[in-house]
């Protein structure tokens, strides 16, 4: 598949990476693989890290994963790193600098700074969630992936379910439970999931990717552990039947209006596909400093070996899900695809997937550096078409 990939030289673009988040350093290897695509292709790169406290850094020296392998790690004495933030305020055109973090230019003046597209590679909370897309949105500036609603939709395994079942899109049934509810009746919430479904069962925080905090259970004791393991990283939990012969099945899509990759098969030894297998396993060194290959590390089968009509009805259903929650840049729709009945599953949706999902591209016949100029196009006529909307009107209400 080939799909345009239109190159700016002159196109600054600001790679927003790290961030309070439990896949933190997950967002640092997909944004240093970013950073080293959109350099090749010739876009200009200003890395923008957040810390694991939330405090805001940019400057060119971030674009070096050695920095962040030093867990004593001290921005404040970094040449040519400025603490900043962006400013909601849609006239300021530039970042702005820390009030505390004004020793180091007291006698010069602080360097400008700012980006013609942001590049958010936060996974997870505060990130992927919808709230940093949200500040975009307010500052009024183009960035990768998709909109706040679709992205706080998407981070939200149980609305996803929803409106994905309400289009007709199978997906496995779940009950939910938030953590104050939890803790007023504990036992209550294990016999309930006891009753949903025989073990065993898989437990989920709501609003976490990377399987982090995923555990399946072979009986109460278990459950009651995981749930309480999900909790202490999410406020929301939900529990599932847990498929006991399986493939999981992945498919990326980029848009709108939506173009399915080739399908992937992740493998795996266990029954679930944990943080460590994903992330841990292999790596190769890029041209920055040897970061690893994230989710390309995991073992897989590209293209999945699947039927003709299984492999379209998983890209059909991707591209479905896509629009179905007004997606836009790049996703990756996991499936789980039960082999004794052939039924197939849509697990979840990841907005802004590891990696940005640039292996499925690579096998589709779209380049890295190719599949990063087009999420810059796309952001810059995601952009372009917003502000065709109109947001405010005089009206005589408070002067009659």
């Amino acid at each position: 598949m080939k799909i345009n990939a239109q190159k700016s030289h002159d196109l600054i673009i600001g790679v927003i990476f790290g961030g309070r988040s439990v896949e933190h350093e997950v967002s640092i290897i997909t944004a240093h693989q970013v950073m080293d695509a959109l350099d090749t292709s010739g876009f200009r790169v200003l890395p923008i890290y957040i810390t694991k406290n939330g405090e805001w850094y940019a400057g060119n020296p971030l674009y070096n994963i050695k920095l962040y392998k030093n867990t004593s790690l001290n921005l404040e004495s970094q040449k040519d790193v400025y603490r900043v933030s962006i400013s909601p305020d849609r006239t300021v055109r530039q970042l702005i600098h820390h009030p505390n973090d004004t020793s180091r230019w007291s006698f010069k003046k602080p360097p400008h700074m700012w980006a013609d597209v942001f590049f958010p590679a936060i996974h997870g909370t505060f990130g992927e969630d919808g709230t940093i897309q949200g500040l975009l949105d307010l500052a009024d500036v183009p960035y990768v992936g998709s909109g706040t609603v679709a992205s706080a939709i998407g981070m939200d395994k149980v609305k996803a379910k929803s409106l994905f079942r309400d289009a007709g899109i199978p997906v496995l049934d779940c009950i939910a439970i938030s953590r104050d509810e939890y803790e007023d009746s504990p036992t209550d919430f294990i016999q309930k999931a006891e009753g949903f479904s025989r073990y065993p069962l898989i437990v989920k925080p709501i609003s976490l990717g990377s399987s982090i905090g995923v555990s399946r259970c072979a009986d109460s004791r278990e459950l009651e552990e995981a749930v309480e393991l999900a909790f202490k990283i999410d406020n929301g939990v939900l529990v599932e039947k847990a498929l006991t012969e399986f493939v999981e099945i992945n498919c990326s899509v980029i848009g709108p209006p939506g173009h399915p990759s080739v399908c992937e098969q992740p493998c795996n030894d266990s029954n679930l596909l944990t943080f460590e297998a994903k992330y841990k396993r292999g790596g190769k060194q890029s041209k920055m400093s040897g970061n690893t290959e994230g989710m390309a590390s995991l073992e897989r089968i590209i293209p999945a070996p699947l039927p003709h009509e299984m492999t379209t009805r998983v890209q059909e259903l991707s591209v479905k899900a896509f629009k179905v929650i007004n997606a836009s840049g790049v996703a990756r729709i996991d499936f789980l695809l039960e082999t004794p009945t052939n039924n197939l599953y849509l697990n979840e949706i990841n907005t802004m997937p590891g990696s940005i999902a640039f292996y499925l591209w690579e096998a589709s016949d779209l380049s890295f550096n190719d599949l990063v100029a087009n999420l810059v196009n796309l952001a810059l006529e995601k952009h372009r078409s917003r502000r065709r909307t109109r947001f405010s009107f005089e009206t005589n209400l408070l002067n009659p």
